[in-house]
């Protein structure tokens, strides 16, 4: 009973300390979540405040332009205006002091016609002078002069720049596309992807990055994670190739079109994959390899088959063979083709194998079928 009993306890025990772990795994969790909320949320509050700084600025360093452009050009109109009519005003003064000196000797002749002392070559030279009497300055009309006047529809300028602010920038608790899976291909990454929100455009183009590390951080400005454009295009789905086994990334996804970035960044993915990528077998001295066995070239004109280093090809699996270069003589037998063994080693047509001739015959365990591809061409 003592030993039941003490079993009992062990197994007790030794399940208490396994759902410790399990808690500890998820209080864990959940403080990496709340340490999510938290930075995301004082990195878009500093966003916030600095974009309508910058905003404010770029509207005050606008409206002072305006306002100052506006103000030159009334200054130029004002002198383009003024400057005729300051000459005209200095022609008539002057005229006017003129009149007013004959005036006074007129006067001055009065007088001494009054006094029977008249001077009659005097009064013959200030009669010659009356003729300047009938010439006036032209004096511009009020028409032809500037009336300078200002307008500004302010209630709709401002309806138009209030309803602007308004609506300017957007919240989001998350990016509007987000990574759903990430499945392991060798050299390869298959990732995909979903809007998680519909925002309501029409252009339904996605931009895929890729970063080499792991960099969990979901704020973009915190994170020392150098991304590539890895795809951009229409499809939820693709293919990440030349990526080094074992080795780890970090990817992200948003969406995007002609007008630019529509939705904030995915929370990064951190993914890798153990599959070796593709290689072509170096052990066959009929053939060369390079760039870590993808590529190989024949060296001479023995016909047999190369493998890759083992098998490599399976449910789900794509392997895309780009032909670098072609000789213009081609053999039926050149090709390439998958199999699970091969049991002859200079022919691809055999049982057991799925082949693609240099022709374009599509040959299944040895049997040429109907369906014929082009033939196999440089760059193809």
């Amino acid at each position: 009973m003592e030993n039941i009993s003490k079993k009992t306890l062990l197994e007790t025990v030794d399940t208490a300390i396994e759902y410790s772990a399990k808690l500890g795994k998820n209080l864990n969790s959940v403080l990496g979540a709340e340490q999510q909320v938290n930075e995301t949320a004082e990195e878009s509050l500093a966003e916030i405040d600095a974009a309508f700084d910058e905003l404010t600025k770029s509207v005050l360093d606008a409206l002072n332009k305006r306002r100052e452009t506006l103000k030159k050009t009334i200054c130029s109109i004002r002198e383009e205006g003024l400057t005729p009519l300051k000459g005209c005003r200095e022609i008539i003064k002057q005229t006017l002091k003129n009149t007013q000196c004959y005036i006074c000797e007129g006067q001055d002749l009065l007088d001494l016609c009054d006094k029977d002392r008249i001077d009659s070559d005097r009064c013959l030279k200030f009669l010659d002078q009356s003729s300047l009497l009938g010439s006036l300055p032209a004096v511009p009309n009020m028409e032809e002069v500037p009336a300078i006047t200002f307008q500004l529809n302010l209630d709709s300028l401002q309806s138009s720049l209030v309803s602007s602010i308004l609506s300017a920038g957007e919240v989001s608790r998350m990016g509007p596309v987000q990574i759903t899976s990430v499945l392991e291909k060798p050299g390869a990454l298959l990732v995909h992807w979903e809007e998680v929100e519909d925002r309501g455009v029409d252009d339904h183009t996605y931009l895929l990055q890729l970063a080499a590390g792991f960099h969990p951080t979901p704020v973009p400005n915190r994170s020392a994670a150098v991304y590539r454009d890895v795809y951009r295009g229409p499809d939820t789905s693709c293919v990440v190739r030349d990526v080094r086994p074992g080795a780890p990334y970090t990817l992200r996804v948003c969406g995007c079109g002609e007008q630019g970035q529509w939705g904030a960044w995915s929370l990064p993915r951190l993914a890798t994959t153990h599959q070796p990528a593709f290689r072509w077998s170096d052990t066959n001295p009929h053939y060369s390899t390079s760039v870590e066995g993808k590529i190989a070239t024949k060296l001479d004109n023995v016909v047999l088959l190369l493998s890759s280093i083992g098998k490599q090809f399976g449910p789900q699996h794509s392997i895309e063979f780009t032909v670098l270069e072609c000789p213009e003589h081609r053999q039926p037998c050149e090709g390439v083709g998958v199999a699970d063994l091969l049991e002859e080693t200079n022919t691809l047509v055999q049982r057991g194998c799925v082949a693609l001739s240099a022709f374009g015959s599509i040959y299944v365990d040895g049997v040429e079928k109907t369906t014929k591809l082009p033939a196999l061409t440089r760059g193809s």
